[in-house]
C-alpha cells in the first residue's frame, strides 16, 4: 500500500498524519479548493485544541479559568469532560497524575515564556483543614466547574488530540493510518495489511532508537525528560513531593486510547521506578520501563524486539 504524510507544529511538538495515497487521491480528485483536504480538517482540529486548552495562550478557555480561581465557572462540555477525566486518571493513579501542577512548573522555569529559570517560591499560607479540601469541585448537573489552584492538561492533553483526529479519520471511513504527536502515537491497521512498525526512542539521543513494537490498532505513549530538560530540572514532576523525578529514564506505555496512553505514561514516570511497577499491574495498560540506572521493566503484553 502506498501512504502518504503531512506534518505540522502543533501542541508544541511535530505531528504527522499518514493515511493511504489512494484515499488521498480519491478525495484530491473529487474535491475543490472549497472544500478542505483530510489533512486539512485533521490539523484545523488539532489547532482548535491548542486553541482551547494551551496553558501558554492567555486567551484559552483554560486560561480564563485559571484566571477565576474559588468560584463556580461555567465550562464547555468538553472541557468538563477533560477535567472529569483528569479526576479519573488521578483515582486510578493513587495521586501521581494531578493537573494542578501548573504553579509548580511555573515556578521552576516552565512558563509560558519558555524561561527556564527557577523563581523564588512564595511560601503559601495553609489552614489545618486546607489538606482535607479538593481543589476541584464539578457540578455535573449545571456543567460548572470549581478550582482552588490552577490546571494545565499537559499530562493528557496531546494524547486526546490524538484521539479526536482518529474519530475525524473515523467517521470518513478510513481503516488504515498512523497519528505521530511528539510521540504519542495512534495506530489503525486495514484487515490483511501489515501492522505499523513503532520505533522506540533512545532515552538520551533523540536521534537513535532502541528497538521497535508491532501496532496493529491502539496507541502508544512514552514519558522521558530527554525534550523538555533544563538546568534545574525537568517538566516531569512528582505531584507529592512537587520535585522532577530522577529515577526513571523513559518508560513506554501501551492503551486502547491515546489519552489512556498518555495520562498513565505521565503518572506511572513521576510515581518512580519502584512504585511505578506494582501500579502498572493495577492500570489497563502494558509498559516498558527504565530506571535511571538502567534496569528495565517490562510487562507481559509488551511485546517488542530491542537492539543490541
Amino acid at each position: 500500500m502506498k501512504l502518504v504524510s503531512e506534518e505540522k507544529e502543533l501542541l508544541g511538538t511535530k505531528i504527522i498524519i499518514t493515511l493511504p495515497d489512494s484515499f488521498s487521491f480519491r478525495q484530491r480528485r473529487a474535491g475543490t479548493e472549497s472544500v478542505p483536504s483530510i489533512f486539512s480538517s485533521c490539523f484545523a482540529e488539532l489547532k482548535r485544541i491548542e486553541k482551547a486548552y494551551s496553558r501558554f495562550l492567555d486567551s484559552s478557555e483554560l486560561s480564563t479559568l485559571n484566571r477565576n480561581l474559588s468560584s463556580w465557572q461555567s465550562v464547555s462540555k468538553e472541557f468538563f469532560f477533560l477535567i472529569k477525566q483528569a479526576l479519573k486518571y488521578k483515582k486510578n493513579s493513587q495521586g501521581y497524575f494531578d493537573v494542578t501542577l501548573k504553579a509548580t512548573l511555573d515556578q521552576l522555569g516552565y512558563d509560558k515564556e519558555y524561561s527556564f529559570k527557577k523563581k523564588e517560591q512564595q511560601a503559601a499560607k495553609k489552614r489545618f483543614f486546607d489538606r482535607f479540601r479538593k481543589d476541584i469541585l464539578l457540578d455535573e448537573k449545571e456543567q460548572k466547574v470549581f478550582l482552588r489552584k490552577e490546571i494545565e492538561i499537559g499530562g493528557f492533553g496531546k494524547g486526546f488530540a490524538v484521539d479526536k483526529v482518529r474519530e475525524l479519520l473515523e467517521k470518513e471511513g478510513i481503516d488504515h493510518f498512523l497519528i505521530n504527536a511528539g510521540g504519542d502515537m495512534y495506530a489503525k491497521t486495514r484487515k490483511g495489511e501489515l501492522p505499523w512498525k513503532i520505533h522506540l526512542e533512545h532515552p538520551e539521543d533523540t536521534e537513535k532508537v532502541i528497538g521497535f513494537v508491532l501496532l496493529h490498532t491502539g496507541a502508544i505513549a512514552s514519558s522521558s525528560p530527554s525534550r523538555r530538560k533544563w538546568k534545574d530540572g525537568h517538566h516531569l514532576i512528582n505531584a507529592k513531593t512537587k520535585k522532577p523525578v530522577d529515577s526513571v529514564k523513559q518508560i513506554f506505555v501501551l492503551a486502547d486510547s491515546c489519552m489512556d496512553a498518555d495520562a498513565y505514561a505521565t503518572a506511572l514516570f513521576t510515581a518512580g521506578f519502584d512504585y511505578a511497577i506494582p501500579l502498572s499491574r493495577k492500570l489497563p495498560v502494558q509498559v516498558y520501563l527504565l530506571s535511571e540506572d538502567n534496569e528495565p521493566y517490562m510487562s507481559r503484553g509488551f511485546h517488542a524486539e530491542f537492539f543490541e
